[in-house]
């Protein structure tokens, strides 16, 4: 598993590190005290289309790590169609 973070980088980065990226590695794509920032829909794409995980993680009071984890392949097949 990798940490990779794109919070500081501009739009349009998230899907060409989550194509490059290996099952299990963790897209750190947002840090602050709620989720926004330039890749907040790519990653709820992704994750509604079964292709990552998406969660929180808490920093501190008040500040959290917005992450995407790669899904493996078998899971991203199961997923596909769950979430509308």
């Amino acid at each position: 598993m990798v940490e990779i973070n794109i919070a500081k980088q501009n739009q349009g980065i998230f899907e060409i590190i989550l194509r490059n990226s290996d099952a299990g590695d963790e897209i750190v794509y947002h840090v602050g005290d709620h989720a926004s920032g330039p890749h907040k829909k790519d990653a709820l794409m992704a994750a509604l289309e079964g292709k990552c995980f998406i969660f929180q993680r808490r920093i501190r009071e008040g500040l959290f790590s917005y992450i995407a984890v790669k899904a493996s392949e078998k899971h991203s097949k199961a997923m596909r169609g769950i979430v509308r």
